[in-house]
């Protein structure tokens, strides 16, 4: 769906905004392939998917949902963005490491090959994840045919040296993966059009909806042009927010 010039291009995007059932993997799992399988005709060149997608935010039972990667989850998401011919965000999983669990994100490229994981640097202490979660420790950046892309996970949208540090190595657009409760829609919407605004580049917000134990999330996943406008915003049903983006546009702004 691109056309490239130096690096650019249309890129059609599809989030998929859903509701998570706590600890529930192969339902979660079944359920975000049921929405990938329904815009497979739509051919989109890169599917995202929320924050913690096939467990939810269930901490205290970290170490028996935790899987390594690859592993089953990536292996089924590999087999996915392979048949669909696209890159996949696997949104974020509980990853066990050697010695830790780290909260992670997956990309994978339309042969379905890993091309990076991206471990959840700032941990967010309100949802007890420092308790049982180890933070990463770098940013990562993918190389795409229509440039540079990477992956930050919920509350990371809180520290702008990130977007900052990403910014100066050329990327073109960054994808955040959350789970942002209420009563934070002001917050998520502001800092996601903050980001894009001060880096001149294309920010996607892509968040769950549905309730847990002890929150609520809105979704309102949203697309953010480089000028700080929202492009395109859901509200907090399930379903996916697909949009044609420029990505030549960045450079118009730089």
């Amino acid at each position: 769906m691109w056309t490239l010039s130096g690096g650019g291009g249309i890129l059609r995007i599809a989030c998929i905004q859903m509701d998570i059932i706590p600890g529930a993997v192969q339902f979660n799992l079944n359920r975000s392939i049921e929405f990938m399988d329904s815009i497979m005709d739509k051919k989109p060149d890169i599917i995202c998917l929320p924050e913690l997608f096939t467990t939810g935010y269930c901490l205290v039972e970290a170490k028996e949902l935790a899987e390594p990667i690859p592993g089953h989850t990536t292996h089924l998401l590999s087999q996915k963005s392979r048949e669909m011919g696209c890159f996949l965000i696997g949104g974020s999983i509980l990853e066990q490491g050697d010695n830790s669990i780290y909260n992670t994100a997956v990309i994978f490229d339309r042969a379905g090959r890993i091309r990076a994981k991206y471990r959840k640097m700032h941990l967010f202490a309100p949802f007890d994840e420092p308790k049982y979660l180890t933070p990463g420790d770098r940013t990562i950046i993918v190389e795409t045919e229509w440039g540079k892309v990477s992956v930050v996970i919920c509350y990371d949208l809180r520290f702008p040296e990130l977007f900052t540090e990403l910014f100066a190595t050329g990327v073109k657009i960054v994808f955040v993966v959350a789970e942002f409760p209420h009563p934070r829609l002001t917050d998520w919407k502001t800092l996601l059009m903050a980001r894009a605004m001060d880096n001149r580049i294309y920010v996607i917000g892509v968040n769950r909806v549905g309730k847990d134990e002890k929150s609520s999330f809105f979704g309102h996943t949203l697309i953010v042009s480089p000028s700080g406008e929202i492009i395109d915003e859901m509200g907090e049903e399930e379903g996916v927010l697909m949009v044609d983006v420029d990505l030549d546009q960045v450079a118009k702004f730089l």
